[in-house]
């Protein structure tokens, strides 16, 4: 058999998914030609389907090492870097097989999709636009240039798009997202109602829907739409309606539905996973750590359901159970933020040094803006900051799925609002997120907070926050980011009370009462005094939450998230 035979029969045995035979033959074409590039290529994909990553990135090398410009080996780098989620090397290798071969379809699609996932629509736009020039009548890139359009917060241009797509019925759910950020609330709602008629397109579309009417203050609206949804649903509709009822604390109508889903479909696992989070949230610790166990034994390794059962691990005090799924979870999602914070949430209440993780001395750290070019001080340019941001805010309720109670957030992207004294807030935030990448360093290659710090950076999303009387966040963390923040345009003078400490932002307490070797309900270890003009920096992972106002008045906020590059 000669090279290229030897190399279809790997090939065939990896597309048939007969891994072991694919292993060995790729293991036998490498004995004598290492420098066969081809067969360490292979060899990528086969550590790839095996779910072994690590391998992987190790034999995509060897095969680049052969020809450092191969564009499918290239690409194949892009993905094996995605999933290691490291999506500044994924998109240095995709734009690298895209140089080398500009029409690449695959490579198109891979890097506008991490560019979307990881909240860098502008950049996606002109991967869209460019593959589009040699592939006009792909839709994939079509659909992806419209999302890319939307995220960038160019709704009309969006708008547009879609409608060129054709088969306007399977873009209802797309079409719904794009009024929303146009303020159609009212055609928002329709197009999500005709996207629910698509089984594939209902849960998110319920979900948006549901949002919207519990942002504007309709949540009368909701009962019946949901109980016209849930007599034909599959189980993740059904999860969807449940999931806003239990973010909306209407927990009676959430249990009904999930024990109608129960008899319905049995004893599925996201069903049960959904009640464990249900029973958590209403202080139900053992029964909600039951139904999270028979769930991930039915679905082991599922990161939804593992996010449940980790969460009422620690609530129960099982914090081996909490470590263990954190180590496993953090194999497949390294920089994913949640999962650090439940590693080292159970590590404090296990009593071991969590402070390798949150140095708050150190990582934990304030500075004072300097008002941009044009502003004579830093309060003139709050006071402008802080108009155009009430133009902004359009809603009287918080939205569902965010740590937020008792105020608005706003829904553009701020990154993408064309507003002068927005982008010149933008620009001013550089110099102090320099001086936190210099000043943390990255000495440690294997901090989840320092092996990341490249020396450079990109804004991820930007939004703003404004608490009312008895508003709070609950303790939460950002999963996707790095570095996170708050960036406080006006805060009410009850926030100078250093004994009530009202309004106040406090890191270290977790969103769940998690019982340490001390007996005692783990709280918050630093909390910092905000002012008017000062950004605070901290790791997105840092659990981080607000103690509630008091008075009768605003404090109204700018976060970021920032990721590397």
């Amino acid at each position: 058999m000669d090279v290229n035979e030897q190399l279809q029969a790997c090939n065939f045995a990896l597309e048939n998914n007969d891994l072991q035979s694919a292993e060995q033959q790729y293991h036998s074409l490498v004995e004598t030609r290492r420098s066969l590039g081809d067969a360490h290529h292979l060899g990528a994909h086969i550590a790839l389907k095996a779910g072994r990553t690590d391998i992987a990135k190790i034999r995509i090398g060897s095969a680049l090492s052969t020809q450092d410009h191969h564009y499918e080996y290239l690409n194949t780098k892009g993905i094996i870097c995605t999933k290691l989620q490291d999506e500044p090397e994924a998109r240095k290798a995709y734009q690298a097989s895209l140089l080398a071969k500009p029409d690449y379809l695959d490579a198109a699609q891979n890097l506008g999709k991490l560019l979307i996932d990881n909240s860098d629509p502008a950049s996606a736009v002109f991967v869209y636009q460019s593959a589009l020039k040699y592939h006009s009548d792909n839709e994939q890139l079509k659909v992806g240039l419209v999302i890319a359009l939307k995220d960038s917060m160019r709704s009309e241009e969006a708008l547009d798009a879609l409608k060129n797509l054709g088969n306007a019925n399977k873009h209802n759910h797309l079409k719904g997202q794009i009024l929303f950020q146009l303020s159609r609330h009212e055609d928002a709602i329709q197009a999500y109602l005709d996207a629910m008629k698509m089984p594939k397109f209902a849960p998110p579309a319920l979900k948006n829907l549901l949002q919207i009417l519990w942002m504007r203050g309709e949540w009368d609206r909701a009962d019946p739409i949901v109980q016209s949804v849930v007599k034909t649903a599959d189980p993740a509709a059904l999860i969807a309606a449940a999931r806003s009822y239990i973010l909306a604390d209407k927990h009676v109508q959430a249990a009904d539905l999930l024990e109608h889903g129960l008899q319905k479909f049995g004893r599925n696992a996201y069903i049960l996973s959904e009640r464990a989070r249900l029973k958590l949230n209403a202080g139900e610790f053992e029964s909600g750590y039951q139904d999270a166990l028979e769930a991930l034994s039915a679905k082991p390794g599922d990161l939804i359901i593992m996010e449940d059962f980790a969460d009422c691990s620690l609530a129960t005090g099982r914090l081996n159970d909490a470590m263990t799924a954190a180590h496993e979870a953090l194999k497949i999602a390294p920089n994913n933020q949640y999962w650090i914070a439940v590693k080292y949430t159970a590590g404090r209440a296990m009593g071991q040094n969590h402070h390798y993780y949150v140095n708050y001395d150190s990582f934990v750290r304030p500075y004072e803006l300097q008002p941009p070019e044009g502003y004579g001080s830093l309060e003139e340019y709050n006071h402008v900051l802080k108009q155009t941001l009430n133009e902004i805010h359009e809603f009287s309720a918080h939205p569902l799925d965010q740590s937020l109670r008792g105020g608005i957030q706003t829904v553009p992207d701020l990154r993408y609002v064309d507003h002068p004294v927005l982008k010149a807030h933008f620009k001013t935030l550089e110099a102090p997120i320099r001086a936190y990448m210099r000043e943390i360093g990255n000495a440690d290659p294997n901090h989840p907070l320092l092996r990341r710090n490249t020396g450079d950076y990109r804004l991820a999303g930007s939004w703003s926050v404004k608490l009312h009387k008895k508003g709070f966040h609950v303790p939460h963390v950002h999963p996707e980011g790095w570095i996170s923040s708050a960036y406080y345009v006006d805060v009410p003078d009850e926030v100078a009370d250093t004994e009530k400490k009202a309004g106040w932002i406090h890191f270290g307490k977790p969103p769940i009462p998690v019982i340490g070797q001390d007996g005692q309900e783990l709280g918050y270890e630093k909390i910092v005094q905000p002012s008017p003009g000062t950004l605070v920096l901290f790791p997105s992972y840092m659990w981080h939450g607000t103690n509630p106002l008091e008075q009768d008045a605003s404090r109204m906020t700018l976060p970021i998230d920032v990721v590397p590059i």
